[in-house]
């Protein structure tokens, strides 16, 4: 797996601040329009891409599938 995105959560309340860092910070996010970055952090939530540790957010890819 490799991991496309790493953000801090600090002060984030939700997943709309989450989506918004992640928009300002992060190549694979940063051309889309927010509605559509919400729709694929949902997806990689749903497909367990998403690994939350203690004050920090990552996002991976699976090569596999």
């Amino acid at each position: 797996m490799i991991e496309i995105a790493r953000i801090t959560t600090f002060a984030t309340a939700n997943r709309r601040d989450i989506v918004r860092r992640l928009m300002g910070t992060c190549k694979s996010f940063q051309n889309l329009i927010f509605a559509d970055a919400l729709a694929q952090f949902r997806y990689y939530e749903r497909a367990g891409l998403v690994q939350y540790g203690d004050g920090y957010l990552a996002i991976y890819h699976d090569c596999e599938n």
